[in-house]
């Protein structure tokens, strides 16, 4: 799978393949082209899970487990071999009492 690297004022993302928004404004997920969503701050817990990767992360956490490393989301994302899945890492960046970021991984099936 490929992997494709952002950075973002703003957490609106919009599928390329169908211009539709990704996710709604209450973070639900807003396209059948949806396959995978993790957040940075709890990798091992993703977001949402389409039918066709959920065994692949379970795999990934059992091998994990045995080897007793971190989790790595894109050591996981580019060892999918789907062709027509692209992995979106959006970093967003903004201000509070100080610089503030959050890295997410959103994996879209663009066939």
């Amino acid at each position: 799978m490929q992997l494709i690297q952002l950075e973002k004022d703003d957490w609106n993302f919009f599928c390329p393949a169908s211009g539709k928004q990704v996710f709604t404004d209450d973070g639900e997920p807003n396209t059948a082209a949806l396959r995978g969503m993790w957040c940075g701050e709890v990798p091992d817990l993703p977001m949402h899970l389409a039918a066709e990767i959920e065994p692949l992360w379970q795999a990934y956490l059992e091998s994990n487990e045995v080897e007793e490393e971190g989790i790595d989301v894109v050591a996981f994302l580019v060892s999918v071999d789907q062709p027509n899945w692209v992995a979106f890492e959006i970093t967003t960046k903004g201000m509070a009492c100080g610089p503030v970021w959050s890295t997410n991984w959103t994996v879209l099936d663009l066939n």
